[in-house]
């Protein structure tokens, strides 16, 4: 057999196996992580019916697994600035994807119903991130470990760049999707403004760096082009009682859209926000205000949090939601991040008991 023609049936092999894995994997998800329970409805207590306003409740829990990989690379840049990439445990951050994945989907099937569009997306990102962090991992623990032995601990100026883009990456997640990260001009960047000084950990870095970044412009620019298609909604809609509009208004980045009532009587204001990390600051500027509250989010009642617990704390204070999962924090041995499915018309008040028990407040997950 030529070898080319070996080539071709490894190559073959790799393809099928790859698609076999990736079967297997969705099968056992969608067999396993299901709740045996019925998909309630969900319908907004205002009355609200405007086009643009509601979203599906499942959506809040089933976006976890987004973040989880915003949080990983977070993670991933902290336990770098700590040491290198080699001490990250690429593994581990893996089986934490589909580990939350899964009890996300539990949660999201008895809480109310999801979109296909997000389980779907979900698959996407969940098998690209299994990819890159195995490959990643491969590379790092091996070629990476040894060249990083050669420093005795000390950076050379491309893991300083390096590092740099990780840290800002991170941030540059927490509000915007990762395809408009600009790879393509930090490569051109990396390679006009990092002074170069000879040895094997430089000579290693310099070309292990620049296929990573090259390979993330080329697959950002695909992801981004077929996104084109369907860009995400980047403000979201919601009731808050308990503050006059006028107040409202005068919060920067609030853009107040009528009064409205329940069928209880209770009056709300319908405020249009940003979503993301400017939710996040919207729901903490609420609980600087006396009786503010959310009276839905986008046409829900129930929202996913969470919170970043310390070391050494094993309990959880008083609080109105419910623990779904937790997941170790690599670059914080021994704190855990905490899936907490809480009452929307609690989601303020919660915060600030979050904090008030010494946990961090990290993100409520929008739908």
């Amino acid at each position: 057999m030529s070898l080319r023609r070996k080539a071709l049936y490894l190559a073959g092999a790799l393809v099928a196996a790859a698609a076999i894995g990736i079967a297997a994997t969705a099968i056992s998800v969608e067999t396993v992580c299901v709740a045996d329970v019925p998909t309630p409805a969900v319908t907004s207590e205002f009355g609200i019916t405007d086009p643009a306003y509601a979203r599906s409740q499942g959506d809040s829990f089933l976006t976890f697994p987004e973040w989880y990989i915003v949080h990983a690379y977070a993670d991933l840049a902290a336990v770098t600035g700590q040491a290198s990439e080699s001490d990250f445990h690429y593994l581990s951050s893996i089986s934490g994807f589909w580990r939350s994945l899964c009890r996300a989907m539990r949660q999201a099937a008895g809480s109310g119903p999801a979109t296909s569009e997000q389980k779907l997306t979900n698959y996407i990102i969940g098998f690209s991130f299994t990819a890159e962090m195995a490959l990643q991992g491969a590379y790092e623990k091996s070629i990476g470990a040894i060249s990083w032995e050669t420093t005795n601990g000390v950076k050379t100026a491309e893991d300083a760049f390096n590092l740099a883009l990780l840290k800002d990456y991170a941030a540059f997640l927490y509000q915007t999707p990762w395809y408009r990260y600009p790879f393509a001009a930090k490569l051109g960047e990396f390679w006009r403004e990092t002074p170069f000084v000879p040895s094997f950990r430089a000579m290693e870095r310099r070309v292990s760096l620049s296929l990573q970044y090259a390979g993330r412009a080329a697959y950002a620019a695909v992801i981004g082009y077929a996104a084109g298609y369907d860009p995400a909604v980047l403000t979201i809609q919601s009731v808050v009682t308990g503050l006059p509009a006028a107040e409202l208004a005068a919060i920067p980045g609030v853009k107040v859209i009528r009064e409205v009532t329940d069928s209880k009587g209770m009056k709300g204001v319908l405020v249009e926000t940003e979503r993301y990390a400017k939710f996040d600051a919207f729901a903490k500027e609420l609980g600087r205000h006396d009786g503010a509250a959310f009276g839905e989010i986008a046409g829900n009642h129930r929202i996913l949090v969470t919170i970043v617990v310390p070391p050494g704390d094993g309990r959880l204070a008083a609080f109105d939601g419910l623990p779904i999962f937790s997941v170790p924090i690599q670059s914080r041995p021994g704190a855990r991040r905490i899936g907490v499915d809480v009452p929307v018309r609690s989601l303020v008040q919660d915060i600030g008991r979050f904090e008030a028990a010494g946990y961090t407040f990290e993100h409520a997950y929008d739908y």
